[in-house]
C-alpha cells in the first residue's frame, strides 16, 4: 500500500472512531415549574439513542434519598408519596438488598461508604447545597442530609471519563451537573458506558449553549426508571423500572427536604 494512501486510510479510522453523538430536535415535557423535562434522540454513524432528562436550580431545589427496604413501593408511588418533581432509581444493591455504598437519608445513615473501583462518586445535599464529587474529594459535612454513592463518574470537566465499558449495552441512569450551575437527572435507553459519556459530553445535549461538566452513572439496566410530576401533580412522563430497587433519588423544593 502506497504511503500516502496508509495515511488517508489511518486517518478517516480516526475520524470515524471520534466522530460525535448529534442531537435530534428536543421535545419539552411538561414539567411541574422549576423543572425542565426534556427528551431527545441522538444519533451517531447509524447508532442511535434516546434520553430523557430533568433539569433544576440548587437554589430552588435538591435532591432527596427515597429509601425502599422491602420492596414496598415503585419509583413512581414513592415519587407521589414524597411530593418530588421528578425522580430516578438510585444506588446499587446487594440480591438481599443491602445497599452497596454511603446511603444517607434525611440526615441519616442506612449504609457506610466503602471503597470499590465501581463506587467513585457521590451526589450529597446539605441544606444549602449540592454536591458531585469524586470520593476521595468528599469531606463530609456535619449538616449531611442525603448521600449516594455510586459510580464509574462518566464525565468530568466537560470530557468524558477514558476506560469506560465500550461492549454492554443496557439503560443507563445518570446523574449530572451543567456549566451553568444547574443539576440534573437522565436515563438513556440502550448504550454502554463509553457511549453514554460520549452522549453526556455533547454540548446542547440539555439546552442550547449547555454543556455538562460532571455526570456520575447510577444502577442501570433493568434497575433504570424515570418519573417526572406535571403541573397538576399527575406524571408528565413515568418509565417504570423493571425490577424492585432499594432506593430512589428525588428532586424536591428546598423547603421540603427535611420531610
Amino acid at each position: 500500500m502506497k504511503p500516502l494512501l496508509a495515511l488517508l486510510l489511518v486517518l478517516g479510522l480516526c475520524l470515524g472512531a471520534s466522530a460525535q453523538w448529534t442531537p435530534g430536535p428536543g421535545t419539552r415535557l411538561e414539567s411541574a415549574e422549576g423543572v425542565e423535562g426534556l427528551r431527545r434522540s441522538v444519533s451517531r454513524e447509524g447508532r442511535s439513542a434516546e434520553v430523557h432528562l430533568a433539569v433544576f436550580s440548587p437554589k430552588t431545589f435538591t435532591v432527596a434519598v427515597m429509601d425502599n427496604p422491602a420492596g414496598d413501593w415503585t419509583l413512581a408511588t414513592a415519587a407521589q408519596k414524597r411530593g418530588a418533581l421528578a425522580a430516578v432509581n438510585g444506588g446499587y444493591f446487594h440480591p438481599d438488598r443491602t445497599p452497596l455504598g454511603l446511603v444517607v437519608r434525611q440526615g441519616r445513615e442506612l449504609h457506610a461508604m466503602e471503597k470499590a473501583r465501581l463506587l467513585s462518586g457521590l451526589v450529597y445535599a446539605t441544606p444549602s447545597q449540592i454536591g458531585l464529587v469524586r470520593v476521595h474529594e468528599f469531606k463530609r459535612p456535619a449538616s449531611l442530609s442525603a448521600a449516594l454513592q455510586a459510580g464509574p463518574f462518566l464525565v468530568d470537566g466537560g470530557r468524558t471519563v477514558p476506560g469506560l465499558n465500550a461492549d454492554r449495552v443496557a439503560a443507563r441512569t445518570v446523574v449530572f451537573t451543567e456549566d451553568s450551575g444547574r443539576f440534573g437527572l437522565l436515563v438513556c435507553h440502550a448504550a454502554t458506558l463509553a457511549e453514554t459519556a460520549q452522549i453526556l459530553a455533547t454540548p446542547g445535549l440539555t439546552g442550547t449553549g449547555r454543556r455538562i461538566t460532571r455526570a456520575l452513572n447510577l444502577d442501570g439496566g433493568s434497575s433504570t426508571g424515570f418519573w417526572l410530576r406535571g403541573p397538576g401533580g399527575a406524571a408528565a412522563i413515568s418509565l417504570p423500572e423493571g425490577k424492585e430497587v432499594r432506593n430512589y433519588l428525588a428532586v424536591v423544593p428546598r423547603t421540603e427536604a427535611a420531610r
